[in-house]
């Protein structure tokens, strides 16, 4: 069967098809739909992790609104101005006639967060191994509208995978084998 990653929409290698096989054949015969709502997921994050909430002029917020409305309001994002800096001031505009619920925040390097970010370091030598480069701390971040269910983390793929599996998955994700299920079944059982 062909496979597609989730993010870029390219066949994904033998390899990871053949993973993604394996977890199909093990898991979907007894696998449950539970389709949690984004607000929730963030919710009980925010019991998990400390969160320093980003100021709503934040060009994160607008950067969020822009891919939100790029996305799920095309007809809307037609209007934009072409102006990189214009178009911004537009879409966060637009944002609040389209009612969009955004949340951008970044998790602190303590408790729980600080787990992840000594994930991040350990990744990040792995990759540089032996090139003499010096670990930097990249902010790990949730930027989100919890209407539309958008959701872009940075920093952090193990982050990416705990939203994946708090979210879980459709009927129709589980009915079309969608990649929404492949990163699900990804994140849950591929360790």
């Amino acid at each position: 069967m062909d496979y597609f990653d989730m993010l870029t929409d390219q066949r994904i290698d033998s390899r990871t098809a053949d993973v993604v096989d394996q977890l199909l054949e093990q898991h979907l015969p007894t696998l449950q739909p539970c389709d949690v709502p984004l607000e929730t997921v963030l919710e009980q994050l925010e019991t998990r992790y400390t969160f320093t909430r980003l100021p709503d002029t934040s060009i994160h917020y607008a950067r969020t609104a822009l891919s939100v409305i790029e996305a799920h309001y095309p007809e809307d994002a037609s209007y934009l101005h072409d102006d990189w800096d214009r178009r911004l001031e537009g879409a966060m505009e637009l944002a609040q006639v389209l009612h969009l619920t955004l949340f951008c925040g970044e998790i602190q390097d303590t408790g729980a967060g600080h787990v992840l970010y000594e994930r991040q370091k350990a990744q990040y030598e792995q990759r540089t191994a032996g090139l003499g480069q010096c670990w930097k701390p990249m902010p790990i971040r949730i930027c989100a509208e919890t209407r539309t269910g958008y959701c872009l983390i940075t920093g952090s793929d193990r982050l990416k995978d705990e939203i994946t599996c708090l979210r879980g998955v459709t009927q129709e994700d589980i009915a079309l084998r969608t990649p929404a299920l492949i990163a699900y079944l990804r994140a849950k059982y591929d360790t």
